[in-house]
């Protein structure tokens, strides 16, 4: 008759075969291993690197505002938002990614490393991101091209659409719906995912026109950057924030350069 005892401290099997005492070691499991049937992480995942890719995008956003007047809507919004809590500098929504990004990454308890292979491909991810929107763009001709003016203002405006609006709409929008949905109302995640994606989308579009933008309401447009904001909210969902602000940006600067080169 034997006896078995397994040790978990010391990762081992004791057995008593026969009078004997026979010590059999069991190889720890590895990272991968204790890892490998975890849920993959949400849309923040490995914010640093988020962080290290769109950083060039908010300097050179807020150089430019330097010398160009205008501001993006979702900018102003996110401005008059942190202006709550006391009088904060034209500067505050660049701080506040920065600050959210980096908390984020406190959160996640990962190593202060960034995956500069990462940061390299979600530059490329942005551009491949970019061509089917702007393809939609080119085939239905339903959205609002930017706005005539100097080149390096719409450049400035387009990259920091991408980087504010990305984060009102999609960071703050769409996970304040999931999170309402799923952890105060227990309600299906997936069901919870499609609303706040479609609430998310609609509501971008809307921002656009007037009261809260300067342009009338156009059917035509309205639609287009619902489904834009649908395929942003999708790329955000499954991506994360770094390539759904990356993919607007690159969307912005591609018309642009387009209406520039045009004439």
């Amino acid at each position: 008759m034997s006896n078995v005892v397994r040790s978990p401290a010391v990762n081992s099997l004791t057995a008593t075969l026969d009078g004997g005492t026979t010590r059999f070691t069991i190889p720890p499991m590895t990272h991968h291993e204790t890892q490998q049937d975890e849920p993959k992480r949400g849309a923040l995942a490995r914010p640093l690197d988020a962080l290290a890719f769109l950083l060039p995008l908010i300097v050179f956003y807020e150089l430019a505002c330097l010398a160009y007047p205008g501001r993006v809507i979702a900018f102003d919004l996110l401005q008059q938002f942190l202006q709550l809590f006391g009088d904060v500098g034209t500067h505050a929504p660049g701080l506040a990614v920065i600050v959210i990004l980096l908390a984020t990454h406190v959160a996640s308890g990962e190593p202060w490393r960034i995956h500069w292979r990462h940061v390299a491909w979600m530059y490329a991810e942005a551009v491949l991101l970019a061509a089917p929107l702007l393809a939609i763009n080119y085939l239905t001709l339903l959205a609002a091209g930017p706005e005539q003016g100097d080149f390096v203002a719409q450049l400035a405006l387009g990259v920091g659409a991408g980087v504010y609006e990305e984060l009102v709409f999609r960071l703050v929008l769409l996970s304040v719906v999931v999170i309402i949905g799923t952890d105060i109302l227990r309600l299906d995640r997936r069901n919870v995912g499609i609303a706040a994606i479609t609430i998310s989308s609609v509501v971008f579009a809307a921002h656009h026109h007037r009261p809260i933008g300067a342009e009338e309401f156009e059917l035509s447009v309205f639609i287009f950057r619902t489904i834009a904001g649908a395929y942003l909210a999708t790329i955000f969902w499954y991506r994360g924030y770094g390539p759904a602000a990356g993919c607007h940006a690159v969307h912005n600067i591609a018309l642009s350069c387009a209406q520039f080169l045009g004439g």
